[in-house]
């Protein structure tokens, strides 16, 4: 797949869709294939069963982050130009469809926020899942200082300040700039790690309750906390007291 060699002769037994599927096509390019089926997030999932690369081969991928030509991976406005498995005219039809709700910059952020994902997150998702383990400090502040945390709540007057402090929207979007799809997008790139109790640590918490202290708050708890939260230096909760209440307060 893409020019790699993997070795499936044990999760062969494994395969959802059974091992004959995988054994028919066994010695062969099977790119075209595998992408009607799957996303390239499945081949990360399996590098492991990764075993070599073809000699010569072409490199099918963009830059990092980049959103791919697969059908079906990706939202029409942003697949990309990077498949040497298609003809010309394919590529035209499946790249940049017109869309009322996405522009340049919504491209932009999504690229960035994916490559955050790939290179900071997913290495450690597996494993800070199945330990159940919290995210430190260290991880908070880089949450933080690359815009992830502020992005994720949306439109509003917390991200004008954020230059002040050395901290870029994704994408170089501007703050006035900035709408509900761009927060959507990014929402949509954590979800890829596909480990909800992980995307929950990574800030679920803080999505719900940082809103209330920006609108509700008195200035002078807004001009504390709103850099430290932003930054990633603390981390807020939304505490209910009605035993019955839950999401609808949020």
């Amino acid at each position: 797949v893409d020019g790699d060699v993997y070795d499936v002769s044990k999760f062969a037994r494994l395969h959802p869709g059974g091992s004959q599927i995988i054994e028919q096509y066994a010695g062969s390019d099977v790119t075209n294939v595998f992408y009607e089926l799957h996303r390239k997030d499945v081949l990360v999932k399996h590098a492991r069963l990764r075993v070599g690369r073809l000699e010569g081969a072409k490199d099918g991928g963009g830059a990092l982050g980049e959103p791919g030509a697969m059908p079906f991976a990706e939202i029409p406005a942003f697949q990309g130009q990077h498949s040497p498995y298609y003809g010309e005219s394919h590529r035209r039809l499946l790249q940049g469809q017109h869309s009322p709700y996405y522009g340049e910059s919504h491209r932009r952020l999504l690229q960035a926020v994916r490559a955050f994902v790939q290179t900071e997150l997913e290495p450690i998702a597996e494993s800070a899942d199945l330990a159940g383990e919290y995210p430190d400090l260290e991880l908070r502040q880089k949450l933080g200082r690359s815009g992830m945390m502020a992005i994720r709540l949306g439109p509003g007057p917390w991200l004008k300040p954020l230059s002040s402090w050395g901290v870029k929207i994704p994408g170089g979007v501007a703050p006035e700039e900035f709408d509900y799809f761009h927060e959507m997008l990014a929402h949509q790139e954590f979800g890829r790690l596909g480990r909800p109790g992980f995307i929950d640590s990574l800030g679920a918490g803080f999505g719900i309750s940082a809103p209330a202290i920006f609108h509700f708050a008195s200035d002078a708890v807004k001009q504390a906390l709103g850099p430290q939260l932003l930054l990633g230096d603390k981390w807020s909760v939304l505490s209910i007291s009605e035993p019955f209440a839950g999401s609808d307060v949020a």
